[in-house]
């Protein structure tokens, strides 16, 4: 097939997929506030870390907070339809696309379409007369076209696969329970040219932070039509503002 007809058939591709019902599969429904780290060997074979504070509002921005090795620290807000990014250090604001979203952080090996896909959790609608299947087609994403999962709802294995054969494995050695929402506390990250740890430090509700800066932005999502990947049964209603004091408690014991 020459380039034209290639990039004929990719067009196609993309406008027939851009045709069909996007569906959210949300790893994590409630209000949270969930600190990640992880610590990888990158296609360079050097050692790179980030560490991010995960603000999610299921009904208004996300924003993650990110700060790579060697890298200024920056604000990646996202509510579905559109995003940016924010560095406070240089105050700039960087709008994105969504070609955008298959660079990378920083060296390490994760992309701003990681970020984007757990705030939003944007795949494609399965047809309803076929069997459940555990494989899970993304709707807009710019790097990675599937994700399987050996089991349903707590996997202990995810492959994802997507652009230029590019395959990666997350092994998900355990799930925790935190304040009422189940999140893979410890992961193990694997593919050809790559690997690395990421763990969930604390994960605690919303409601927790005295302020949150973003609570006033309420710029409303797609909700979802359809049971979502990884979450338990819808939850009505807000839940208890817990006591710092209490939250304090319940992380040192855990």
């Amino acid at each position: 097939m020459n380039k034209r007809l290639w990039t004929l058939a990719i067009s196609m591709a993309l406008t027939a997929a851009s045709a069909q019902t996007s569906c959210p599969h949300f790893i994590l429904e409630a209000p949270m506030v969930v600190n990640i780290e992880g610590h990888f060997i990158n296609v360079k074979n050097s050692r790179e870390s980030i560490d991010v504070e995960w603000r999610h509002h299921p009904e208004s921005l996300d924003t993650f907070f990110v700060n790579a090795s060697n890298r200024p620290q920056f604000n990646f807000i996202t509510a579905g339809s559109y995003r940016y990014m924010e560095f406070p250090d240089a105050k700039i604001k960087r709008q994105l696309g969504t070609h955008h979203l298959k660079e990378t952080i920083g060296d390490t090996p994760l992309k701003l379409d990681d970020m984007e896909l757990l705030a939003n959790g944007q795949f494609l609608c399965k047809n309803p007369t076929e069997q459940k299947s555990n494989v899970f087609s993304t709707a807009l994403s710019m790097t990675w076209w599937s994700l399987t999962a050996d089991t349903l709802p707590t996997p202990q294995s995810v492959t994802m696969r997507g652009a230029r054969k590019e395959t990666r494995t997350f092994t998900i050695r355990q799930w925790r329970n935190y304040s009422g929402s189940t999140l893979p506390t410890l992961v193990k990250l694997e593919s050809e040219q790559y690997n690395g740890e990421i763990w969930i430090r604390s994960a605690y509700p919303i409601q927790a932070l005295q302020s949150d800066p973003l609570k006033k932005n309420v710029a409303k999502k797609t909700q979802p039509q359809q049971p979502e990947l990884f979450r338990k049964i819808p939850m009505k209603g807000e839940r208890k503002i817990p006591l710092i004091l209490k939250l304090n408690q319940e992380l040192l014991r855990e």
